[in-house]
């Protein structure tokens, strides 16, 4: 998904049905009954489409109740996501995945992970695809965005948070085309999702997907960890 909310969303709308019921008995009590379905209040998306609905109970002011009903219910559906010190989100939120290559067909490799004596002499603790400039990059599971920003070196990125049989795995898209994806920290991705375009910002020599993969806190070589936790 784009705009990763929707399990969230999904929970809370469970919420929401219950406590419409809760409400039908008040209004048998001698209340004015509620709607039948009650409606959230529209997302940014959604806004002008959709006119969110009053909550009436008798002669109650508008949302009087009703409103501290759905705002119980919102805190216990959404609980407020906070990064740890090590800028991941709790591995509670997440469950298991299986990995995939980041791009639909194979593409050529540059630089590999391990020491390398140029362009940049030192270690490489990524692989460089040569995909082209504007080729798809796919999230290779799925997790939760921990980072989605412009930085020097990076350039237009993107860090995905996973879970892979027991392990915290981030993955890191790096010199991507800027404004290539709209996406948010906190929102939930699947694998296959479009990461963004292939670029050349930040401290690139060249249109490229420079994929940094680290398992505990610890880089390792993308490819044969992918293909070690890999569905197929």
């Amino acid at each position: 998904m784009v705009t990763g909310r929707s399990n969230r969303t999904s929970a809370l709308r469970q919420k929401l049905v219950a406590s419409s019921a809760l409400l039908s008995v008040a209004a048998l009590l001698g209340f004015a009954a509620l709607p039948a379905n009650l409606t959230m209040t529209p997302t940014e998306e959604a806004i002008g489409a959709v006119q969110p609905q009053n909550f009436i109970s008798g002669k109650a002011e508008p949302g009087s109740k009703a409103l501290d009903i759905i705002g119980e219910v919102e805190a216990e559906a959404l609980p407020e996501l906070e990064l740890k010190s090590n800028g991941l989100f709790d591995s509670k939120l997440l469950t298991s995945t299986k990995l995939r290559y980041p791009f639909d067909s194979q593409s050529a490799l540059t630089d590999g992970f391990g020491y390398r004596s140029s362009p940049v002499p030192g270690f490489h603790n990524a692989q460089d695809f040569a995909a082209g400039d504007g080729a798809s990059i796919r999230i290779i599971g799925d997790g939760i965005v921990v980072k989605a920003a412009f930085n020097d070196w990076c350039g237009f990125g993107l860090q995905v948070q996973h879970k892979v049989d027991g392990d915290e795995v981030t993955s890191l898209y790096c010199h991507m085309q800027t404004g290539s994806h709209s996406y948010q920290v906190g929102d939930t991705v699947k694998s296959g999702d479009v990461a963004g375009l292939v670029g050349n910002t930040g401290q690139s020599y060249g249109a490229h997907l420079h994929l940094v993969l680290r398992v505990n806190g610890e880089p390792v070589d993308p490819l044969p960890y992918i293909s070690a936790n890999s569905a197929i």
